[in-house]
């Protein structure tokens, strides 16, 4: 609700267009804005049509304002159209910049810098109101940010700019304060749902806005991810959604697999199979999260309980999606799965597999040592091959079964006290281990301070310190992703699209096949190839929402599903 009226505030201090625009620019106008929706503006835009455009700049303006004081949300394309054109017009420029922010309402990161520009471009004009505005919706977007985090220590007493817009304008401060006062209360909430309050019976007259605002509890609640799905369900009840419904629940776990938290997401999903989802979507995610976690026996054994022994047509998906992983891991059951697809009319698609050379390196990558022990619920299994191995090769695979059987906590104690008290074993037990349980080398430290400072929009200090853990291990896969990332948050797309291809080289993934889709296509307007890039992540991830979005927009097809986010 905040947003909104901010929206309406910073609407009515715009001085209305006198008259309407004529037809041609009108017919212009709209063509610019499919151009644009389709990354393809600066090709639309020749000497003529920009000279049209330029000429009803204020037109275009107070469409944008229009727009926002009819309650759309829709107006992120008319403020990039601004902003491409906004070199001629300090004012088209400062509203480009709010108007993005304002279109942005589930993205409060970029929206917040784009809310700073715009308090920035209007303290340059000298409009004190204006400014004021922009700067309480950048500082808003900030203090839910920090919600998300929680880290320092407390809510804000007051925002800041709200004293600036009292000093320039009195009316629309008192305007302002009720809305102010609702957000601190929900911000509030949100950190004490996080750390562990119940949700409470019920919230009236909840905005789209303010539903995102408690979406940041789940976020928050990462850390203990138990209560993520409580959360998750009390929003869906908030918004009236049925029971069995997990519209929330979906959008929690792809945000989690986006950046990589892998065991809250896993959780998250097994609670949501504990509760009766039998989707195979939601399955196919927890197998897939298992195993980037280091945990293909645990995935394998699901997906092959849930097919059964007598795999039929209903399960042609589960196969297929089991072969791939089977291929991806090196598994020697990817033969016999694979004739089993055969057997049931389906095939592996193409897009799917990396090249072969890709696919002998992911191999003898994944050749290494398999562990010849297990520990789970207090009792140690060993391979009876183990015994020949020799006693150091014995207690090097019972150390390492029990640091993996321990969970993550306790396993990471023992994995530490081997380190001490068994300093030539240690080395052999490490190798043992999959990735997330090792030791963190410097790799990982600067890859932790560059996913710090890309979460808190400091992309060119996210770009140093992606590439010092790239320097430290050229093999990290993640680093190369995360270097792309930043680099397509600066409007770098061509170097975004090296390192997600670097990425995918070294190990192909969903997000990196989608990513590199979206810089393709930005950078280059290659239609084709991004649409084989999302083609190649959904192969690999079926329940993948981002990358159907962007493959329904990319081909104007509406029945795409819902958003998943970038």
């Amino acid at each position: 609700m905040l947003f909104e009226r901010l929206g309406m505030e910073w609407a009515r201090h715009l001085a209305p267009r006198d008259g309407a625009p004529g037809r041609v620019a009108e017919g212009t106008i709209q063509g610019a804005l499919e151009a644009l929706a389709q990354g393809e503006l600066a090709a639309f835009l020749d000497n003529e049509r920009r000279a049209e455009l330029l000429q009803d700049l204020p037109g275009l303006v107070d469409r944008g304002r229009t727009d926002v004081l009819s309650g759309s949300r829709e107006t992120e394309h008319m403020g990039r159209m601004l902003i491409a054109l906004g070199a001629h017009s300090a004012e088209g420029l400062a509203a480009g910049h709010f108007l993005i922010g304002y279109g942005l309402q589930f993205d409060r990161k970029d929206g917040r810098r784009q809310f700073e520009q715009a308090r920035l471009a209007y303290r340059d004009l000298g409009s004190r109101t204006l400014e004021a505005l922009s700067a309480l919706a950048a500082e808003a977007s900030r203090a839910e940010s920090r919600a998300v985090d929680l880290s320092d220590g407390g809510l804000p007493a007051a925002f800041e700019s709200f004293d600036a817009l009292e000093a320039a304008d009195g009316d629309c401060a008192r305007r302002m304060a009720p809305y102010i006062a609702r957000f601190r209360t929900l911000l509030r909430l949100t950190r004490e749902l996080a750390e562990g309050a119940a949700p409470p019976a019920g919230l009236p007259d909840v905005t789209g806005d303010e539903l995102n605002t408690l979406r940041t509890a789940m976020v928050s609640a990462r850390h203990t991810p138990e209560r993520i799905a409580p959360i998750a369900r009390w929003i869906q009840a908030l918004r009236g959604l049925p029971a069995d419904s997990t519209e929330e629940l979906d959008g929690m776990a792809e945000m989690l697999g986006e950046f990589h938290r892998w065991e809250p997401r896993i959780r998250l999903l097994r609670d949501m199979i504990a509760h009766g989802d039998r989707r195979p979507e939601t399955l196919t995610r927890l197998a897939l999260s298992l195993l980037e976690a280091g945990n293909w026996s645990e995935a394998k054994a699901l997906l092959t309980a849930r097919i059964g022994d007598r795999p039929g047509p209903q399960h042609l998906e589960l196969v297929k999606f089991l072969v791939m992983c089977c291929v991806r891991t090196s598994d020697p059951d990817a033969a016999a799965w694979a004739t089993t697809l055969k057997v049931l009319g389906g095939e592996l698609p193409a897009s799917a597999m990396p090249p072969p050379s890709q696919v002998r390196e992911l191999a003898a990558r994944a050749a290494g040592p398999r562990l010849l022990a297990r520990y789970e619920n207090g009792s140690l299994t060993i391979d009876p091959s183990l015994a020949g191995l020799g006693p150091e090769a014995m207690a090097a695979h019972m150390r390492a079964a029990m640091i993996i059987g321990l969970g993550p906590v306790e396993g990471a104690r023992l994995r530490d006290d081997v380190a001490v008290k068994e300093p030539g074993l240690f080395p052999k037990v490490v190798e043992l281990l999959p990735p997330h349980l090792r030791p963190q080398s410097s790799a990982d430290r600067h890859l932790a301070m560059a996913e710090e400072h890309f979460t808190n929009s400091e992309f060119r200090k996210a770009v140093a310190e992606y590439r010092k853990a790239i320097e430290a291990d050229p093999e990290l896969e993640y680093a190369h992703l995360g270097l792309g990332d930043a680099y397509y948050m600066l409007g770098d797309f061509h170097l975004a699209a090296a390192h997600f291809t670097e990425s995918i080289a070294i190990r192909p993934t969903p997000q990196a096949y989608r990513f590199l889709g979206d810089a393709v296509l930005k950078g280059q307007g290659d239609r084709r190839r991004a649409r084989q890039c999302y083609e190649q992540a959904l192969a690999l991830d079926p329940a993948y929402g981002g990358a159907r979005e962007a493959l329904a927009l990319l081909t104007g097809d509406s029945r795409g599903g819902p958003a998943g986010g970038r």
